[in-house]
């Protein structure tokens, strides 16, 4: 039996809130360094509008050119300091930096960023040391400090992170921001301290965020009812307030009062403002919840519908969505909804490869080939929807089309690139073979085996192939019984080896084998059971390979299996 392959192209938990403190790179803040060299004003400004509007490659560039020109640009050096910075590539951004300060050693923003650079490739030593001396030539620079109580409470030094907040509040005061730093900071050594903290001052000073994360805890601890009545003292302040809703909503549900849980989640899925990643998540744990999405299932397209009207043009939520469909068995619709997001994404490669790669899940042929097509004149040299076109040329007979779109990935794939290679020798094998071009096919194998001897369904194939050509039995049954001994439990593979078996005169040993590929699934293949009652006439079992006949002719109503059926009845009579 052949085996067809197809390319692999395709808790809510209640935390405790975290106040995060910036340790990315510094853009400038307003600052902008003295630019030394008057020729190269055009360059630097240019290098500044594209570092602002996000193109880092434009900007590198730009700022090479500068420092090209004049070695004496500090500020040049500290943009790309920060380039290199983005992309991880710390000893250029160190490089880089270091030549800002030789120029300007005095410079704060280039001594902030060379503590910045210290934290982000984790040398933590050297961060302090640079914070230090910061510090000390710069007592009055407040966000010096919050970024060292940031630096000390990741390094899990509370002490020191405590001893920072002592000093921050001497100068500020007790604020909002301080309370929550000094309430994080005490989760991570005494809970009970810092949930006392937190109450006391939810009573002294009930704003709509402390009366929120006050909920979260009382939630991670499971009480729910309590945690209830926060969350609506926190709305009463403010409705809008997207945390509190959220909250509210979850304790609805654990409380598995529904009503109230979609009427407060569509709310907080529906907000604009809310981050589409933070949505797009909490739905992904929706759809993982089986049992849930099956017993809510109009409630479930109700919330897609909310996180969907505020973010109509979200490609991921889009995709989402889909699958959804897909899987609550409304196929159309969900190709609709790829169909409708393509419309506005149409340059984009993910876009394609989404609405693709549902094409290609739902098997419409047709319509992977009119979509490849498409997806191929935007992106002519892309090997993932070549792929997916050839796929679909197949499917829909048009065998030498597909033959020349293989080929053509096969020339443009690298040489290392020995996996796809594989995968693309194979299909080319099984295509010639369905062509009727044998030798190529067997060539296209060939190859395969030389980079990968144990790619068993290629194996497999080209030991069935042989043995339908009668040729070669013995190199057939070599390669076929490789694929047994890898998966003896395979039923396809089974077939094959017992099929060799018998070619080669070993019926009574085909027979064993045939019994352990029924074991194994083999009941639910036509094929497997044609060749059983095949291997029973020839044993003089005339009736029961009528029985195996009759079988396979139900699930595959092929005339030659009712021609053998007929015969061995006249026979029998």
């Amino acid at each position: 039996m052949v085996t067809l392959q197809f390319p692999q192209y395709f808790k809510t938990m209640w935390k405790y809130p975290v106040i995060l403190i910036s340790l990315v790179f510094l853009a400038s803040c307003g600052y902008r360094p003295r630019v030394a060299a008057e020729e190269s004003r055009i360059l630097f400004h240019q290098g500044l509008n594209l570092f602002y509007q996000g193109d880092m490659a434009g900007a590198r560039e730009s700022f090479k050119r500068v420092v090209s020109r004049n070695q004496n640009n500090d500020a040049a050096y500290y943009y790309l300091a920060q380039i290199a910075g983005y992309a991880g590539q710390w000893e250029n951004a160190d490089n880089y930096l270091n030549q800002a300060l030789k120029l300007q050693p005095d410079n704060y923003w280039y001594r902030l960023q060379q503590a910045k650079l210290a934290v982000a490739r984790g040398d933590i030593p050297e961060a302090e040391a640079c914070y230090s001396t910061l510090s000390r030539d710069y007592p009055q620079k407040t966000e010096l400090l919050y970024d060292r109580i940031g630096l000390y409470m990741n390094g899990k030094n509370s002490a020191k992170a405590l001893e920072l907040l002592d000093t921050l509040e001497k100068r500020e005061g007790v604020t909002e921001s301080g309370l929550l730093l000094r309430f994080n900071i005490l989760m991570e050594n005494d809970k009970e301290a810092a949930v006392a903290l937190l109450k006391q001052y939810a009573q002294d000073n009930p704003t709509t965020r402390i009366l929120s994360i006050m909920g979260d805890v009382l939630a991670g601890d499971g009480e729910i009812e309590k945690a209830s009545v926060y969350y609506q003292r926190a709305l009463q302040a403010d409705p809008t307030f997207m945390p509190a809703v959220f909250g509210l909503a979850e304790t609805y549900r654990l409380k598995r009062q529904f009503d109230l849980y979609f009427e407060n989640i569509n709310v907080f899925l529906a907000y604009p403002e809310v981050d589409v990643q933070m949505k797009t998540d909490y739905m992904k744990q929706i759809l993982e919840a089986r049992g849930f999405v099956s017993t809510f299932h109009p409630q479930v397209d109700t919330l897609f519908m909310s996180t969907r009207g505020a973010h109509p043009k979200d490609s991921t939520l889009a995709y989402m969505y889909a699958g959804y469909l897909i899987q609550t068995e409304r196929p159309g619709e969900g190709l609709e909804v790829m169909k409708e997001n393509l419309d506005h994404y149409r340059n984009d490669y993910r876009a394609w490869y989404q609405t693709l790669g549902i094409i290609y899940y739902l098997k419409d042929w047709e319509l992977l080939c009119e979509y490849g097509a498409m997806a191929l004149e935007k992106f002519p040299d892309n090997t993932d929807f070549s792929s997916l076109y050839g796929m679909a040329l197949w499917q829909t007979g048009q065998l030498n089309a597909a033959i020349a779109r293989f080929e053509r990935i096969l020339s443009m794939l690298n040489k290392e690139d020995t996996q796809n290679r594989i995968q693309t020798l194979a299909l080319l094998g099984d295509l010639y073979y369905e062509a009727g071009n044998r030798e190529q096919s067997f060539s296209m194998y060939d190859k395969v085996l030389k980079l990968d001897p144990f790619n068993l369904p290629v194996l497999n194939n080209y030991a069935y192939y042989l043995s339908l050509r009668n040729e070669k039995l013995e190199r057939a049954l070599s390669m076929s019984k490789i694929t047994i001994e890898k998966e003896p439990n395979n039923s396809t593979y089974l077939d094959t080896y017992g099929w060799i078996l018998h070619l080669l005169g070993r019926t009574q040993q085909a027979k064993d084998v045939f019994r352990q590929a029924l074991a194994y699934g083999g009941k639910e293949s036509a094929e497997i059971l044609d060749h059983y009652g095949d291997v029973l006439n020839a044993l003089n079992e005339p009736l029961m390979a009528i029985v195996y006949w009759q079988q396979a002719y139900q699930i595959d109503p092929r005339e030659e299996i009712m021609k053998k059926i007929e015969t061995n009845r006249k026979t029998g009579q």
